[in-house]
């Protein structure tokens, strides 16, 4: 056993054990304040057993064989009965005193709290007893304050178990995606170095070569080691922010001029798949966040359509904001698309829908993924939509505060 599942056992364990021990303590805490209420009223009643002082509590006294022979409240005695077999007399007899609690009056009816004391060298039984009524009620009622209080403490152990486990099953779910990210990395670096290998040793191996098939060698192996440096490149971006490594500045991003700039960067490479950009977008849009990271997103876009948007001939991009600071951002291409059994896993790394044309092209299969973990860093939303009349739109929505 590591160390690591022997640390979680004693917590489990503990866990464990707090949980049922505070349920138990409360549990008993609540029955024995009760308890304690009626105890407190019973000494009160008992010292006037002894005393007979306060008129307004009744007062009955028994004999051993249960006949009461006195009562100030009530003059015809023998009309009240045997109370031999009453619950605060046999305890007194037993114990030397008892109660019981809201017996009905054999007498009038009413509810009453008796407390007996047994005075055995005069042999007989003092009680005393009080209505029940509604301040006494209230006076025995429960205090619930320990119950809410004990309720509060098992709760707070419900959550710190459901944060514990939440937080163990998104490091699980971390390790498996970094697992997964290094065994599908793994994958895609052994076709690039396993072709630059085989130029090279081609290269070595024949010296006599001619000097285009050289270039054409070298070139190869330069197109594949580029590759290899944008898989690495993306790796590292999304590993950083998978750890939360990259925090979100103060400082405010000029959108609007960051698109213009890509835009700038790859209208060649659009006009030679005969792809017309559009831009619609608002003078100045401003968004508060680090400005490669939104370059990344937006570069992402735009090369995710020069890859995969086979037989598009416009590229529309929009941004605006609204009134109330909510920033959209949609980008749309009329290309083939993606059918609904894809859409839906787009986003996910290294998923390519063509993955022989994607790597002929350069792409690295992680570029909607790393869009979609910076819009989820700035607190957006993304999303993935088929263009009517064909094709594949991507909004994303952000919100300013």
């Amino acid at each position: 056993m590591t160390k690591k599942n022997f640390l979680n056992n004693i917590f489990v364990t503990a866990t464990i054990v707090a949980t049922v021990f505070t349920l138990c303590f409360g549990i008993y805490e609540y029955r024995r304040e009760h308890a304690f209420r009626c105890d407190i009223l019973h000494a009160k009643l008992q010292l006037n057993n002894f005393t007979r002082k306060d008129s307004t509590i009744r007062v009955t006294v028994i004999d051993t064989l249960g006949n009461v022979v006195y009562d100030n409240f009530e003059a015809n005695v023998q009309s009240m009965g045997n109370h031999l077999h009453r619950k605060e007399v046999i305890d007194a007899l037993q114990n030397g005193s008892g109660y019981d609690i809201k017996r009905a009056s054999a007498t009038n009816g009413e509810n009453y709290f008796y407390s007996a004391t047994y005075f055995p060298e005069r042999g007989e039984i003092v009680r005393s007893s009080v209505p029940y009524t509604a301040p006494l009620t209230a006076s025995l009622e429960r205090d619930y304050t320990f119950f809410y209080y004990t309720m509060g403490i098992i709760a707070l152990i419900v959550i710190v178990i459901y944060l514990r486990y939440r937080l163990g099953k998104s490091e699980k779910e971390k390790l498996r995606i970094k697992r997964q990210l290094t065994e599908n990395a793994a994958h895609e670096l052994k076709t690039p170095a396993a072709t630059i290998h085989g130029y090279l040793e081609t290269l070595m191996s024949n010296p006599d070569i001619s000097e285009s098939k050289r270039n054409e060698f070298i070139e190869r192996c330069f197109n594949q080691s580029v590759r290899m440096s944008r898989l690495l490149s993306d790796m590292n971006m999304l590993t950083r922010l998978d750890e939360a490594q990259i925090n979100r500045p103060s400082t405010m991003v000029d959108v609007t001029r960051v698109t213009r700039q890509i835009v700038s960067e790859t209208q060649s490479a659009f006009e030679e798949k005969n792809i017309l950009v559009t831009l619609r977008m608002d003078e100045e849009i401003m968004l508060k966040g680090d400005e490669s990271l939104i370059y990344s997103m937006i570069r992402n876009i735009f090369d995710n359509v020069l890859f995969h948007a086979v037989g598009a001939t416009r590229f529309d991009v929009s941004m605006s904001v609204s009134s109330g600071k909510k920033m959209r951002f949609v980008f749309s291409d009329n290309g083939v698309g993606v059918s609904s059994e894809h859409l839906s896993h787009i986003f996910e790394r290294f998923y390519r829908l063509d993955k022989g044309r994607s790597r002929r092209l350069g792409g690295t299969g992680l570029g909607l993924a790393i869009v979609k973990n910076i819009v989820h860093q700035y607190d957006g939303s993304i999303n993935a939509l088929p263009t009517e009349g064909g094709g594949l739109t991507l909004v994303l929505e952000f919100h300013e505060e």
